[in-house]
């Protein structure tokens, strides 16, 4: 089975869904019978500076705009894939191609599965032309069906739909007690670690973690890129600069996977205060909830709400940042020993058995 997997960013592009792509990619690859193909943009190292194992790399040098239609049509055909999986959005989709793509390779005769990681209508990546030129949908955030529009909803009744969780693309770090200590010692040795990681965009909430974070006992450790250039991000810089917090936070910049991994096991608390929530589909709160530190997240479902002793995360509403310092004070060093026994193998063997089903179908 020739697998083609299509994403506008893949590492060393710093992107959500480019994380994921990676993950699921080295998972697929392992499968027996399986010749993966990953079409990206052409930003991208080679297969083994990235340590993918068979792997077809097609580096897209032309773009994503719709004078690139044959050009990129030529790299697929060059693959030969049996299925084509898009995946919706990505940062580095610079034009309506992507849009397009389902119906133009369903019309040369491709099967094609396409993986939603936003709700339709807030994914600018997402119209009617992926709707009606869809084989089989993935998407990650549960309650994705029930909010589609009806239309929507009824034309892809008779497809091939599945619900696959994300798993976190941060490793499980053990580290001994040594360990633990330079790192913390790197970082403030008197303090309680408090972190954040991910991309620091303004769906974030960066600035609500200054209101949450007690530098008197706490230090903050930011572990993501802030450029002077954005915006949003200057305007944490800012807040940084501020006589309160000038040796009180750590910015580490971006890090690979496994250091973040490593920071995360030597840390006393996490938090993601998103304005919007968060949810399953977070690859950050399911790396933090792998790890066993105690993490404090916002989410948009009140009945969530409060500390999940199973879990070690305390659930705030959106709206209700004041109270989290006094839950940070009170929970900060918990710590338990995850269930991490959902795996990038379980996804990728979804995966799997969704592509099956789909070439089984079309040789009827």
């Amino acid at each position: 089975m020739k697998i083609l997997l299509i994403t506008g960013s893949f590492p060393p592009s710093r992107c959500g869904v480019g994380e994921y792509c990676y993950s699921l990619a080295e998972a697929i690859a392992k499968l027996p019978g399986i010749e993966l193909g990953i079409l990206t943009s052409a930003n991208t190292t080679t297969p083994t500076d990235l340590k993918l194992s068979n792997v077809v790399l097609l580096k897209n040098i032309f773009g994503w705009r719709l004078r690139d239609t044959l050009q990129v049509l030529k790299l697929i055909k060059s693959f030969m894939p049996d299925v084509v999986h898009i995946q919706y959005p990505t940062n580095e989709y610079n034009g309506l191609l992507p849009r397009l793509l389902p119906i133009i390779l369903k019309a040369i005769g491709l099967t094609v599965v396409q993986t939603w990681h936003e709700h339709y209508k807030s994914c600018g990546s997402i119209g009617w032309q992926n709707v009606i030129a869809c084989d089989g949908l993935i998407y990650v955030r549960p309650d994705l069906p029930a909010l589609l529009p009806n239309w929507v909803k009824c034309w892809l009744k008779s497809q091939f739909q599945a619900y696959i969780p994300n798993v976190a693309t941060i490793p499980v770090t053990t580290l001994n007690e040594n360990q633990i200590h330079l790192i913390r010692n790197r970082l403030s040795a008197s303090k309680r670690i408090v972190c954040f990681f991910g991309f620091a965009n303004e769906n974030k909430g960066l600035e609500n973690l200054f209101n949450i974070v007690n530098p008197e006992t706490q230090h903050l450790v930011l572990i993501c890129d802030l450029d002077i250039r954005n915006l949003y991000q200057e305007k944490i810089l800012n807040i940084i600069k501020q006589e309160k917090w000038v040796n009180h936070v750590t910015v580490t910049g971006f890090l690979p996977s496994q250091e973040v991994g490593e920071i995360l096991a030597a840390s006393d608390a996490i938090i993601f205060p998103f304005p919007d929530g968060t949810g399953v589909w977070n690859t950050s709160l399911k790396a933090a909830e792998n790890s066993g530190v105690f993490t404090i997240a916002t989410t948009k479902q009140s009945e969530l709400s409060g500390y999940q002793i199973d879990r070690n995360i305390y659930y705030c509403t959106c709206d209700d940042i004041n109270s989290m310092g006094e839950v940070l004070d009170h929970y900060i060093g918990n710590r338990i020993t995850p269930n991490t026994s959902y795996s990038w193998e379980d996804v990728s063997r979804s995966h799997y058995q969704l592509y099956q089903k789909l070439l089984n179908q079309h040789k009827k």
